[in-house]
């Protein structure tokens, strides 16, 4: 009777075997797949992460384009309307074009004012609050309510000085960007 007891638990671990390694397999396979959809979802969420910085860089680029442009044509037509109010040539011309220029130049600082990051901001607002205060300078002059000392002459020195902040906000942009790695000078 022992060797039929010995057989009987030889063929009961057999089929338990026989079941477990089913089960095992199973459940090995459980892992690997919950495994793969693991990697499949974290692999998800990088490129979606991936597209939102992209998304993202393409935002400021448009900004940064935008502002860059907004600002230097406002420079570039208060110069214009500076020259104008000096020689008496055009001034009413490049008077709307100047307006025009500065309506353009505050849509884009306000888009500027939720893109840029606070370092450019920064820098973004100084050169706003250069413009403007020469847009103020002519505004004055062309009316004769000009401050002593203010003239479309000084409005032109200040312009030509602006020039500078503007070409280093430019430098700052595309540094923001990738673009150029060049370190500004002080």
């Amino acid at each position: 009777m022992d060797s039929w007891v010995a057989t009987l638990a030889v063929a009961a671990l057999g089929v338990a075997g026989t079941l477990a390694s089913g089960l095992l397999t199973q459940r090995a396979a459980t892992r690997a797949r919950i495994a793969e959809l693991e990697h499949d979802r974290r692999l998800r969420l990088a490129e979606e992460e991936r597209a939102r910085e992209r998304a993202l860089q393409d935002q400021r680029h448009a900004c940064y384009v935008a502002l860059n442009m907004a600002d230097r044509q406002f420079h570039s037509t208060l110069l214009l309307h500076a020259d104008a109010l000096r020689t008496g040539v055009d001034a009413e011309q490049t008077k709307a074009a100047m307006e025009a220029a500065r309506d353009v130049m505050r849509e884009q600082w306000a888009e500027a004012q939720l893109v840029l990051p606070d370092t450019l901001l920064t820098q973004a607002a100084e050169v706003n609050g250069v413009l403007w205060k020469i847009y103020e300078t002519i505004h004055r002059v062309e009316r004769g309510h000009g401050e002593p000392g203010e003239s479309p002459e000084t409005a032109t020195a200040r312009l030509m000085e602006a020039k500078r902040c503007l070409a280093d906000l430019r430098t700052a942009l595309r540094e923001e960007l990738g673009v150029s790695r060049q370190p500004r000078e002080p």
